[in-house]
């Protein structure tokens, strides 16, 4: 009799919650790799080349590595007429067409800030570095009269003006950048620059500063996915 009233009771008794499990804690420092294309507005002239970045992401907010841009002379054919003193000549020419090219590679700090109620990002990337953006003489004009060195030739000929590689080059930029949840590790981003190139001076151009658009994707482990 007392085992069937405490069987009953038992069954009859509420049943109590068990505690919800917790969710699963995110996760607040990763890495990332960045590759990406710009249109340069430096210079006055347009432009374009790579740009990539690498680093470490803290506290889900910050990010701290390496970045670099370049502006490869190849794939830009855009040429610069520079006059030559008057009875200066070379390879029977007085005026010069000259390709430009130029790199910079410096310090990434950067802020993150994920949108809450959209699969967004916001980056501002700020690159300190050190570089230089120059002009070369390109095509037949490489072949010099007395075999000496093309780089002779153009310090010469511009009284060493034809680059400036002593350079702080400070680039400023703002990326929205789509971040999927079903694939974490692939953000892709559009984005604006402002490169400053301080102090600069050769004998084609004075300033070579300017705006950029770029596009591009970053790869890593992004702080807030599970």
């Amino acid at each position: 009799m007392y085992g069937l009233t405490l069987s009953l009771c038992l069954a009859l008794a509420p049943s109590v919650p068990s505690e919800p499990s917790p969710p699963a804690e995110t996760f607040r420092h990763g890495g990332f790799v960045d590759l990406g294309w710009r249109a340069y507005g430096l210079g006055g002239h347009l432009s374009h080349g790579p740009s990539f970045s690498a680093g470490a992401i803290l506290l889900r907010y910050f990010e701290v590595g390496l970045a670099g841009i370049a502006r490869p002379g190849p794939i830009n054919p855009r040429t610069f007429s520079v006059a030559l003193p008057d009875g200066e000549t070379y390879r029977g020419k007085s005026t010069l067409q000259l390709r430009s090219d130029g790199s910079a590679l410096g310090v990434l700090l950067g802020v993150r800030v994920p949108l809450r109620n959209a699969p967004i990002e916001l980056e501002l990337p700020v690159m300190v570095g050190y570089g230089g953006f120059g002009f070369y003489l390109h095509g037949e004009d490489r072949n010099t009269p007395d075999g000496r060195r093309v780089s002779e030739w153009e310090d010469e000929l511009l009284d060493g003006r034809d680059a400036d590689a002593n350079n702080l080059v400070l680039d400023v930029g703002l990326h929205v950048a789509l971040a999927p949840r079903r694939a974490s590790y692939l953000q892709p981003y559009l984005g604006v620059h402002y490169t400053l190139v301080t102090p600069y001076d050769t004998a084609v151009l004075t300033n070579y500063s300017g705006f950029s658009g770029a596009v591009g994707i970053r790869f890593g482990r992004f702080p807030g996915a599970r």
